[in-house]
């Protein structure tokens, strides 16, 4: 049995649901796989990073979810925050800043995200929009947000074996039985593209009975495109 890439289309059904819901004919089945697909592209190419007196640094989508029902279209969101805080801050002002926020401009990404599928479908379906704010501890072990995190260090000119790479790892690894990143491009702006990884725990790539996630991100950096690939054994 040769090593696997992407475990994920293996454990669908078994560990795993389907990202897309929905029951039809044989006949339709093509047409609905590519409206998906266009839905997909668009939502990850919407600009839903916002900022707040410098506190909010990103909003970011990590994962996505269309189930459909009828004539209707219900897309699931679920969102992360990167925190930035000031040394004069205390925690009071943080939550604070954070509620103030989430009321003021939660709705209107919602509203834009409508919009937009509507506009892409011409108004053919009705769109329902939920958001669902990830814990601490699930984004930890999420293989997206980990892949998009050291994707975007990566831009920062942070070197691929560094003390702040490592840490995400090892937190990673502290709630999970092992992980395994790797990254491959001009590693570190040098002239000859390479590839490069980091693994802690045990990662079994050749059973299927396991539940390893994989997760995958591009860095776009001044020396070119590097993809970072991550598998966590959950």
């Amino acid at each position: 049995m040769t090593k696997k890439t992407n475990l994920n289309g293996l454990n669908v059904s078994f560990l795993k649901d389907w990202n897309s819901v929905w029951y039809l004919s044989s006949i339709e089945y093509s047409k609905i796989l590519n409206e998906d697909l266009l839905l997909y592209r668009l939502l990850r190419s919407l600009k839903l990073y916002k900022k707040y007196n410098q506190s909010i640094k990103i909003f970011d989508i990590i994962k996505m979810r269309v189930c459909r029902v009828s004539n209707g279209i219900i897309v699931k969101m679920y969102y992360s925050f990167d925190f930035r805080l000031r040394y004069n801050q205390y925690t009071a002002i943080w939550i604070s800043k954070w509620v103030k926020w989430k009321k003021s401009n939660l709705s209107e990404l919602t509203i834009k995200v409508i919009h937009s599928i509507g506009n892409l479908f011409l108004n053919k379906h009705n769109v329902y929009v939920s958001f669902y704010k990830m814990s601490f501890l699930s984004l930890k072990v999420d293989v997206n947000f980990v892949s998009k995190k050291i994707a975007s260090l990566i831009e920062n000119r942070i070197k691929f074996r560094s003390r702040l790479i490592k840490n995400i790892i090892t937190a990673t690894k502290e709630l999970s039985c092992g992980i395994f990143v790797s990254c491959s491009g001009r590693l570190n702006g040098v002239d000859i593209a390479r590839n490069d990884s980091i693994s802690y725990g045990s990662i079994p790539f050749q059973s299927i009975n396991k539940n390893v996630t994989y997760g995958y991100s591009i860095a776009n950096t001044t020396k070119g495109l590097q993809s970072v690939k991550v598998f966590i054994n959950v």
